[in-house]
């Protein structure tokens, strides 16, 4: 009897902790092909770190707290109008004018925003992709102290746009981790359990 309440009380634990692990809410970040990223949407490289975003559809309608729009990443899943959104994480940044440009493709300018030193830490802009495609956004810092040229240090952020692209959502990721991880579980289990409930000869 002591071996199946042992058993029992176990089992218990490992219900609890896998609802708990499945409950953990993904952030509102994801694209056209369905990527979700739980962390936000970091981008960096050898000299700046930034979290961007980017936001479709209607902006100019009111908003309320359950018709937010959703904060995409890399992935947007259609053309037309999108409010980009790069908040500097770096202090020292925001005392130095910064110039958001977007490229397509080829390379060329969509967007072009005036050099402005963000106060906050926060830039925004609204950009029109006309096309589905590969873009991207460049962040240049003119920076006087980094002792770099401007295109060397720029931060540059891939975007796809209404391209569909092939990959699996993190929650699904998330989802066939607990299954497995109940999978592996079950299998001991099955392999001890017999030893367990074997009657203790006298």
């Amino acid at each position: 009897m002591t071996s199946i309440n042992m058993l029992v009380k176990i089992l218990s634990l490992l219900m609890v902790s896998s609802i708990a692990t499945a409950s953990v809410p993904l952030a509102k970040r994801t694209g056209a092909g369905g990527k979700m990223d739980m962390y936000g949407c970091m981008q960096s490289n050898d000299y700046y770190i930034a979290n961007f975003a980017a936001y479709q559809g209607d902006l100019q309608q009111p908003k309320n707290e359950s018709a937010l729009l959703t904060a995409l990443c890399e992935e947007l899943p259609a053309v037309g109008s999108t409010q980009i959104s790069i908040d500097l994480l770096d202090r020292d940044v925001r005392r130095k004018p910064v110039t958001i440009k977007v490229l397509d493709s080829n390379a060329k300018v969509i967007l072009e925003t005036p050099p402005t030193v963000p106060k906050q830490g926060v830039l925004t802009a609204n950009v029109n992709f006309p096309v589905p495609g590969h873009y991207q956004v460049v962040l240049y810092i003119d920076d006087n102290e980094l002792k770099v040229a401007p295109d060397i240090g720029a931060l540059h952020i891939p975007l796809t746009v209404a391209l569909v692209t092939p990959g699996t959502s993190a929650s699904m990721s998330n989802l066939s981790i607990i299954v497995l991880a109940i999978l592996a579980i079950a299998l001991v289990f099955g392999w001890l359990m017999p030893r367990w409930l074997k009657p203790e000869h006298a």
